[in-house]
């Protein structure tokens, strides 16, 4: 019903041939006035595994209006934009994202495809190739570095090196930098100075930190990606990972992109440590990922009172003579 709306065009092919094709490269959108006036729409709620097609059955008693249920809610790719069903929630974890999280308490230069390897801390001091890990993402913000492909185990309390192809210009892998990153940490919300933390002092300052200019990180926390942390909330409230914890709640930003260990006093130095204050809620990415989706589910579609109207000017508009990268919109 809508590719049949759009017209038809020569595409040249060599040799002096050409083939009849429908230009689908044609897009037409409600002026805002139009989105604007709720007269115009209905809110519709998506049942578990409806599909476009299956809203269109059910709200225009015609699958084949499934584009305008698209057009009403601005959504180009069905596969990203569209709510999923539980099953393909589930199948999304347990296919594409099965792995593990890793947190550390330095601000490193991850990238994606960069290798995690883990440390032999015997008598060599070199690596352990049985354990390793192809890193898929890096959040920079939380310090967590996401691992999907993956050989053997690496643990919390495990050191790691990291190394990445090509840095040196040849194809072989080396590791990268930021290891051993000092900290200049607020010793409370609202000082002026910091205190800086370069490795572990004989005053048991910073027991945890790495010493300056060392080559290789410990992992502090590991969980799965799905249960790994996407967000802290506080009263239902979005808050800062580096905001200080005062008596149960946040205070203030402390500083942010760099090595946290010895910011004892942060949401995310205290998730990590396995130490959050319960008034604090820790949002994991699975259950973003469901909360997300179930706001998608409410949607807006446009009343079939002007349903038949639209389509019919959605066809001149599309057949119009128009030149190319020009927006018409349906008045």
């Amino acid at each position: 019903m809508y590719f049949e709306k759009m017209p038809k065009l020569d595409y040249k092919l060599p040799l002096q041939y050409s083939l009849e094709m429908t230009d689908i490269f044609r897009r037409v959108a409600f002026t805002e006035s139009i989105r604007n006036d709720d007269g115009n729409f209905e809110t519709y709620l998506v049942k578990e595994g409806q599909r476009p097609e299956d809203v269109a059955a059910d709200f225009y008693d015609d699958p084949s209006w499934w584009w305008l249920v698209m057009m009403c809610n601005d959504i180009l790719n069905v596969e990203s934009e569209w709510p999923k069903s539980m099953d393909q929630i589930n199948t999304l974890f347990n296919n594409f994202l099965n792995g593990y999280s890793y947190f550390v308490f330095e601000d490193l230069d991850i990238l994606p495809n960069d290798v995690m390897v883990k440390r032999d801390t015997g008598a060599t001091a070199g690596i352990n190739p049985d354990h390793y890990g192809v890193i898929s993402s890096y959040d920079r913000l939380l310090h967590k570095i996401d691992v999907k492909q993956y050989e053997g185990s690496i643990d919390a309390g495990d050191e790691i090196n990291i190394f990445r192809e090509g840095v040196s210009g040849s194809g072989d892998y080396s590791l990268i930098s930021g290891f051993g990153g000092t900290s200049c940490v607020q010793p409370y919300y609202g000082s002026t100075s910091c205190v800086v933390f370069t490795g572990p002092s004989a005053g048991g300052g910073a027991p945890l930190c790495a010493t300056a200019g060392c080559t290789f990180a410990k992992i502090q926390k590991r969980t799965t990606i799905k249960n790994s942390v996407a967000e802290f909330e506080y009263n239902y409230e979005l808050i800062n990972p580096y905001s200080g914890v005062v008596g149960g709640g946040p205070s203030g930003d402390f500083m942010k992109f760099q090595n946290i260990c010895g910011m004892t006093a942060t949401v995310l130095h205290q998730y990590i440590s396995d130490i959050l204050p319960l008034t604090i809620k820790p949002t994991s990415v699975h259950l973003k990922t469901i909360t997300e989706n179930t706001k998608k589910r409410t949607i807006r579609l446009l009343s079939p009172s002007i349903a038949l109207k639209a389509s019919i000017e959605l066809g001149v508009l599309l057949k119009g003579n128009v030149p190319r990268g020009t927006t018409s919109i349906i008045e």
